[in-house]
């Protein structure tokens, strides 16, 4: 089950990815490229877990696996949110944080000392195999990620709900916050001892969010041309279209 449920994990976050990436070449806006960066991370995490329960864990597939899925992919969701929804310069400027923390990320992740014993709990991958000191870059930047992402989604639906003709929309916005509270929820049980429900947790949640999301383009294309937007899907608040 887990083979398959994280080869499906895999596959939709890349079609997700294809998607949100067109749609970059189309439009230019930076949080799609950052959004389409954050699913090729989470594909890769992913895609470790799927080559991992096909050929058991080594010590390269979990330091990518974590790396990747447990560490940096959230945060780069959450940052596509704020290119989305934030003044440009504070866009920028975290984005150069999240740049130099992900460097030091890979860092820490290549080198430090990893304990397969402790990574692995009756078979199943949890956060553990790292010491505990790993946990300051991972717990920021995963906070920050989901917070970003989930405040961002809810913020953009308490505007656009009073809005009867982006009801759909705002339909599609309050999924990609359910799939994100999802998708932490399975990360914060792994790390709490409980990491059976990660794989279930990412599927889930990249199908919401995708679901979510192709909510939100076809309400661009329907919505009228004189309603400005600046939420999940949207654009800037100064265009006078309304665009995925």
């Amino acid at each position: 089950m887990n083979v398959g449920t994280s080869l499906i994990a895999t596959v939709v976050s890349l079609a997700f990815a294809l998607v949100v990436y067109r749609q970059y070449v189309s439009r230019l806006r930076p949080y799609q490229l950052v959004w389409s960066m954050a699913l090729l991370i989470f594909a890769l995490g992913t895609f470790c877990q799927f080559v991992a329960e096909q050929h058991g864990w080594s010590e390269s597939i979990y330091r990518v696996w974590y790396y990747t899925g447990a560490m940096l992919a959230a945060a780069y969701f959450g940052q596509g949110t704020v290119y989305l929804i934030a003044p440009r310069p504070l866009a920028h400027g975290s984005m150069a944080v999240l740049v130099a923390l992900s460097l030091e990320g890979l860092g820490l992740a290549m080198t430090v000392p990893v304990s397969m014993t402790s990574a692995l709990d009756h078979g199943a991958i949890t956060g553990n195999g790292f010491p505990l000191f790993m946990l300051f870059f991972l717990i920021p930047l995963n906070t920050y990620g989901t917070v970003a992402l989930v405040g961002g989604a809810l913020w953009s639906v308490v505007k656009l709900w009073p809005k009867p003709p982006l009801r759909r929309r705002a339909v599609g916005t309050l999924l990609i916050a359910v799939g994100g509270i999802v998708v932490a929820l399975g990360g914060t049980a792994d790390r709490l001892g409980v990491p059976g429900l990660l794989y279930l947790t990412e599927l889930l949640g990249v199908v919401i969010i995708f679901v979510g999301y192709l909510q939100t383009v076809v309400q661009s294309h329907a919505a009228p041309a004189s309603v400005p937007t600046t939420q999940i899907g949207g654009e800037p608040a100064q265009s006078t279209s309304v665009r995925p």
